[in-house]
């Protein structure tokens, strides 16, 4: 364990006891660590039978009391099945790495990455479904807090994915917000956008690759329960693309990573700035849903870095979505409320002081905390414009 992880661990250790003796006994505060690498677990999914949460960015996540088992699970970690009494024992939640080995069976056109498409068709949710999801969106400019927006509410899909036997819908999504926080600071002339709901939903599935640019290598684990198919682009200048999927024992992928890296991005030109993305990278995590029997979006990660040139200064810009959904049952009538296309941020809706205080699904940092509390406090006469809907 280096210098910086014993720094945030100790800051994080301090945070947890804090809150324990805050809270007292019916809710409990952890930190995911991976014992191998000495770094915190993010985005786990922490489940019981009543509730359900995942880990932030730190790894530190927030779990009500239960007399029912809890699975921490990770699709690159062991899963761990424990109880609150272990929670509350154990500040610190050790998960070891699944260990992965090099395949050196050489996979073709008809192979296994071949078999785990198929399965598309035949196990994914490309029928009508509907989940309950929260959304959390973070803007980053030069490493300091710009935008915060989270989203309760329920999603309906008409399809998962688009195929060529099954094509999406061009109305494929149907949402409704229950409960929306937003805080943030706004440039008057030109400001850096949100994805619309639209967008974000679209970039997350975007996870099939061209066979014929890249290079397969295959590993799986010494027990057979899991195996990852890794693609490298064969020429690295004409693919900016490369990622891996994750898969189940019957070949069902239950992870995809895509990254795209281009240091050499173009610009694009808007009013006196220039911008281009340099990096992205989605992951999307998928789990069967029991009670239709058909694969669903689980979790979902999007995030990326874009620079932004206006009149020779230039801004940094760090973008990260993390969404996480569990299947409701297909009859719960919705009405779509919002506009899909539209820039979350500037997406409207009240703000309910009750809900937020008792959420647990996705903890807020302290630095978010602070930075809440900093925009909420901004007078009028401010140099800097701020949105808010929490006053």
């Amino acid at each position: 364990m280096n210098k910086e992880q014993l720094i945030v661990r100790f800051y994080l250790l301090i945070f947890l006891t804090s809150s324990n003796l805050i809270f007292g006994q019916e809710t409990s505060f952890n930190i995911l660590w991976d014992k191998e690498e000495g770094k915190p677990i993010s985005y786990a999914t922490i489940k019981g039978l009543e509730n359900y949460s995942i880990s932030n960015e730190f790894g530190v996540f927030e779990f009500e009391q239960t007399t029912n088992k809890i699975s921490i699970q990770s699709v690159v970690y062991e899963t761990l099945e424990i109880d609150f009494n272990f929670l509350k024992a154990n500040d610190t939640i050790f998960m070891k790495p699944l260990t992965f080995e090099l395949d050196e069976v050489i996979i073709s056109k008809d192979g296994l990455y071949t078999q785990m498409l198929k399965t598309v068709l035949t196990d994914y949710a490309l029928e009508p479904h509907k989940e309950k999801f929260f959304l959390r969106a973070v803007i980053r400019k030069n490493n300091k807090l710009y935008k915060i927006v989270d989203f309760s509410g329920i999603l309906e899909k008409q399809a998962l994915f688009d195929t060529r036997s099954k094509p999406m819908p061009k109305k494929n999504y149907k949402i409704q917000i229950e409960n929306i926080r937003k805080v943030g600071i706004e440039n008057r002339e030109i400001d850096f956008a949100l994805f619309s709901f639209q967008e974000f939903l679209t970039n997350i599935i975007r996870i099939a690759f061209n066979r014929e640019e890249f290079d397969i290598s295959y590993e799986t684990t010494s027990d057979k329960s899991s195996s990852r198919i890794t693609l490298d682009p064969i020429d690295s200048e004409k693919s900016l693309y490369r990622g891996y999927y994750i898969l189940n024992e019957d070949n069902t992928f239950k992870e995809a990573d895509v990254t795209y890296s281009n240091e050499n991005a173009k610009f694009e030109n808007v009013k006196n700035a220039k911008f281009r993305t340099i990096l992205s990278n989605w992951k999307s995590s998928f789990e069967r849903n029991q009670m239709t029997n058909k694969i669903q979006l689980n979790k979902a990660t999007l995030k990326g870095k874009t620079e932004v040139y206006e009149e020779q200064v230039k801004d940094i810009f760090d973008w990260s979505y993390v969404y996480y959904s569990i299947p409701v049952v297909n009859t719960e009538k919705i009405k779509n409320n919002i506009n899909l296309n539209k820039d979350m941020f500037d997406l409207k809706g009240d703000y309910n002081s009750e809900y937020w205080k008792n959420q647990e699904v996705l903890s807020l940092t302290d630095e978010m905390q602070e930075f809440i509390n900093k925009v909420n406090s901004t007078g009028k006469n401010s140099d800097f414009k701020t949105k808010t809907n929490m006053k």
